[in-house]
């Protein structure tokens, strides 16, 4: 296949999504998830409430105790609420987001009218679950580590150095979405060729060697609506000096509708590009 090809295949697949976006019950699955999470950004945001501190407090001490007073106080809760949350979102992720990505999967098959899909049932997603959780495991397994112990492994390296700080943080995001695209098919394949979860994995690395760039760039593209975003709820303190505290729990609150969109346009495109290879 020709760079032309390859280029026509990747677009078209962005168009057929765009095409199927109207159909609102393909985002039933996200929109819940993203509820979902919103409603744990809530109670963090509401930590000092009576009925939420007692559910939460076991929870926040495992950050430390320094982290744990700072968390009980204004505007310390805002400062920390960026790196609390993200735990609390990893450990949901991995419960329920291969599941909210394996109900889509559902929806698209049957929406992109494959002949053998048009009766599968979204209870076969649920019983697909304990794979759904396996394969999310491992690919969020391996993003924690990346993203935690790079930035550790060059610290004496950037201390001091914005620019070489700017250059890392790059090439840490980059890293990430060329790991990420290793296993970009895996989670749809456990729904549209009912891979159990090791094959789905060594499936996914099958289909990106196959096509590196292809896939890396299915990944890279959606990618980049999180961007400004992250960078900015990285940046907490700063906000919190020259703006409000609570444009902290604004902006995390958009990042959820920004996952949507993101979870959406990847599942939609994988979706139509395993079926055009199962052809």
């Amino acid at each position: 296949m020709s760079f032309i090809d390859k280029l026509n295949r990747f677009i078209a697949l962005y168009v057929f999504v765009l095409k199927k976006c109207g159909r609102l019950k393909t985002w039933l699955p996200f929109f819940l998830y993203g509820i979902l999470q919103f409603l744990l950004l809530l109670l963090l945001v509401n930590y000092v409430n009576s009925y939420v501190y007692p559910v939460l407090s076991p929870i926040i001490s495992l950050f430390g105790d320094i982290e744990k007073q700072m968390f009980h106080h204004y505007p310390g809760l805002y400062l920390l609420l960026p790196s609390v949350y993200q735990w609390i979102k990893i450990f949901a992720g991995i419960l329920f987001e291969g599941l909210a990505v394996g109900l889509s999967v559902v929806l698209f098959l049957r929406i992109y009218g494959a002949e053998r899909d048009e009766k599968l049932r979204l209870s076969f997603a649920f019983r697909r679950w304990l794979h759904l959780i396996a394969v999310w495991t491992v690919i969020t397994a391996i993003l924690v580590v990346v993203n935690m112990y790079a930035p550790r492994i060059f610290a004496e390296q950037l201390v001091a150095a914005p620019r070489r700080m700017l250059a890392f943080d790059i090439i840490l995001r980059l890293i990430s979405v060329i790991m990420y695209s290793l296993f970009i098919y895996a989670v749809p394949a456990v729904i549209v060729y009912k891979n159990n979860a090791l094959r789905a994995l060594l499936t996914s690395w099958r289909l990106f060697f196959r096509y590196p760039v292809f896939s890396f760039f299915l990944a890279f593209i959606p990618y980049l609506l999180s961007i400004p975003i992250s960078y900015m709820v990285g940046r907490a303190d700063a906000i919190i000096d020259k703006f409000t505290p609570e444009l902290v729990f604004y902006l995390l609150a958009i990042g959820i509708a920004l996952d949507m969109i993101i979870n959406y346009v990847i599942t939609g495109t994988v979706v139509k590009f395993l079926l055009d290879e199962r052809k």
